[in-house]
């Protein structure tokens, strides 16, 4: 790695431009949108739908579990780089704009991304104290606490005019520079600038590079290496004239929550208050009071209803004794749905087990397998696969069928970076068979009831299930 100390890189500020080619005889392009399993549907994409609203649609054609966390990804093969489309962006507009650039290897992905809008949530995971200046922006002392601190980056990001501004020391590289080099760059308003000297910190020295109104947000390909000098890069393409697909300025962080940071910071010095709109939409959609049977048989027994993004759960009392269900707000008549609830159940349970003995059971045609969460061939290696995807965020989690004990299942989640495998053992209770993680402490009648248990309490679990995987593996097909 050449440091490049007694240098200096000159690069001037990139002119915003508006990059409008006429293609107004063109309203809609037919384009193809792919699941992380290979599966692909062909859409025709109409000027004016924005990204959100197309997720909506693939969530349908794909039969994809609703959910505010599904993104559009536009990826570049050949380039080995992708970004994510913010909600609100036009995909029709996106794809005519980089028009130039439609002969490269390029495919869109559906996919989950559970961090889109975390950091209005838990603005202290995103921002470390040491890459934000609160000094320059706000009487925000520096031997302030580190409460008081978070609470002014949160104020910032819900209430505020301005966003916070994101400095430190950065790896940098571009068509100019042979080697990567450590410059001081900070983000203020929708500037990125930098230290002309590299390797020191000197703010007479600063400089503009970089309009990010003008530019596009790229990561690179996971499992793909770039040369960079740490597995934290991310890289900027200005939108020029030209269009050049090799003019990409390259960045790399020391820790990957040093690049969460600096990815947060960029998408909002791009997007500004849209970011905070965007957010404030996705809150107001609430996909888990959907009226499809899968969200129905959810909550159907149990009254409780999932906030896809956040995860906060909120508990109903339901009377689902009619055909249409009620709320049950006296408190007599929800002692008397209860009782009639458990007698059901047991009588059920009874009938169930005088039919057929409390031995492996198959769940073909039962609940789990109307579950979003819930995976009948999966093996452990799959699931680990398919898990390690989002290692960063803890409570990702399936349920599947044991392979080494054939009949019992396993609950396969992430915490702390690592994926873990906790089998679910089947117990009899009084005649009736039940479920158990932790020796047989809380038992549960089937695995819904274990599930929405462990969505709601830690019990025995270093984390709560937070968010289902989804992935629709092809299923046995029903001789019937």
């Amino acid at each position: 790695m050449d440091s490049g100390i007694d240098s200096e890189y000159r690069c001037p500020l990139i002119p915003v431009t508006d990059n409008k080619t006429d293609h107004s005889c063109l309203k809609e392009v037919a384009l193809n949108f792919y699941l992380e399993d290979g599966r692909h549907h062909h859409m025709v994409v109409e000027e004016g739908l924005r990204a959100s609203d197309l997720c909506s649609l693939l969530t349908l054609k794909f039969n994809l579990v609703r959910s505010n966390t599904w993104t559009i990804v536009e990826q570049f093969r050949d380039l080995e780089i992708e970004r994510a489309l913010e909600d609100h962006e036009e995909v029709f507009q996106m794809y005519t704009a980089s028009w130039n650039l439609s002969s490269c290897d390029r495919r869109f992905i559906v996919r989950q991304d559970f961090h889109k809008y975390q950091f209005f949530q838990n603005p202290e995971s995103f921002y470390p104290l040491e890459l934000v200046d609160l000094e320059s922006q706000l009487d925000c002392p520096a031997k302030s606490t580190v409460v008081t601190k978070i609470i002014v980056i949160q104020n910032m990001l819900h209430l505020g005019n301005s966003m916070p501004v994101v400095q430190s020391f950065l790896w940098f590289k571009d068509s100019t520079l042979n080697s990567w080099r450590k410059y001081f760059f900070r983000i203020e308003d929708n500037i990125l600038s930098f230290s002309l000297i590299p390797g020191r910190k000197d703010p007479k020295q600063m400089r503009s590079l970089l309009d990010l109104r003008n530019c596009d947000i790229f990561m690179p390909i996971e499992g793909k290496s770039n040369g960079s000098t740490t597995n934290f890069s991310f890289c900027l393409k200005p939108r020029s004239l030209e269009r050049s697909i090799t003019d990409l300025k390259w960045f790399c962080c020391g820790t990957e929550k040093g690049r969460k940071c600096w990815i947060v910071a960029l998408r909002l010095a791009k997007f500004g208050k849209r970011l905070r709109e965007n957010y404030s939409e996705t809150k107001s959609r609430r996909y888990s009071v959907d009226n499809s049977p899968l969200y129905l048989n959810i909550g159907e027994h149990h009254g409780i209803t999932f906030d896809s993004l956040s995860c906060k759960q909120i508990q109903v009392a339901m009377d689902f004794r009619r055909k249409s269900g009620h709320v049950v707000q006296n408190s007599v008549e929800l002692k008397a749905v209860a009782a009639v609830e458990t007698k059901n159940r047991k009588q059920e349970a009874s009938i169930v087990q005088a039919v057929q003995p409390p031995i492996q059971p198959t769940l073909e045609f039962g609940v789990p397998n109307l579950q979003p969460w819930f995976y009948s061939g999966m093996t452990r290696e799959v699931a680990t696969q398919l898990l390690t995807k989002y290692r960063t965020v803890d409570g990702v989690f399936l349920v599947r069928e044991s392979h080494q004990n054939p009949g019992r299942f396993v609950l396969s989640y992430v915490f702390n970076q690592k994926m873990h495998h906790t089998e679910i053992y089947p117990m009899e209770e009084k005649n009736q068979l039940c479920y158990t993680l932790d020796g047989g402490k809380t038992k549960f009648y089937d695995l819904l009831q274990l599930v929405e248990f462990y969505q709601l309490n830690l019990g025995c679990l270093p984390t709560k299930l937070k968010h289902f995987f989804v992935h629709k593996p092809k299923r046995k097909q029903s001789p019937f």
